[in-house]
């Protein structure tokens, strides 16, 4: 095996991906900076989820938010539902593991408030049940996504934003994901506290 044209084939597929992305996701990445920026600006919170390995990313994104990026900054409001052990074991040992997420939403999440969703497999009843509670708190949804997650697209309503990375393989679509989210906090960042290159 030839590891230097294996690292190559990486790189350059992971350059692909994101070239792909950059070509139809700009409008949808726009968008979900203006909402959540909305929520922040009205007393809102980011509630952060995520199925598989998109938990580890919402986790990532929601200390993003409360610590900061590359510049200096106040925290910004955000909840990770998906790190707390001592809440999913109770909630999955005394109800189930559906009502991991759509349980702490009821209870935390408020009108205004976006519950942000990374959701890569689409037939996840946690991730499912948690869009439906936030749709009763009338909370928005900002979806990242990949096409396995077709359960979740059609959940979402005129009033969510989806961000669906096209792309087949996990390391890519995570990839672009992950550039996604450094995307949204330094939007984030310039529509709250006017930074500039």
């Amino acid at each position: 095996m030839d590891f230097q044209e294996a690292i190559y084939t990486q790189f350059a597929q992971s350059f692909e991906a994101q070239q792909q992305a950059l070509e139809s996701l700009p409008p949808y990445i726009e968008h979900a900076a203006k909402v959540i920026f909305s929520s922040i600006a009205s007393g809102g919170k980011i509630i952060c989820i995520g199925n598989s390995t998109g938990s580890h990313l919402s986790q990532y994104f929601s200390t993003l938010m409360l610590d900061r990026m590359d510049r200096e900054r106040p925290g910004l409001p955000a909840i990770n539902l998906s790190g707390d052990g001592a809440a999913l074991l109770a909630i999955t040992n005394n109800d189930s593991y559906h009502d991991v997420f759509s349980k702490q939403i009821t209870a935390l999440g408020n009108q205004g408030d976006i519950l942000f969703v990374i959701a890569n497999r689409g037939n996840t009843s946690s991730i499912i049940q948690a869009i439906q509670a936030a749709h009763e708190r009338k909370m928005n949804i900002v979806a990242l996504t990949s096409p396995e997650a077709k359960n979740v697209s059609s959940l979402t309503s005129q009033d969510d934003t989806e961000i669906k990375v096209n792309l087949l393989g996990t390391a890519r679509v995570h990839e672009c994901q992950m550039t996604v989210i450094h995307t949204l906090v330094d939007l984030l960042e310039r529509q709250l506290f006017g930074y500039e290159d």
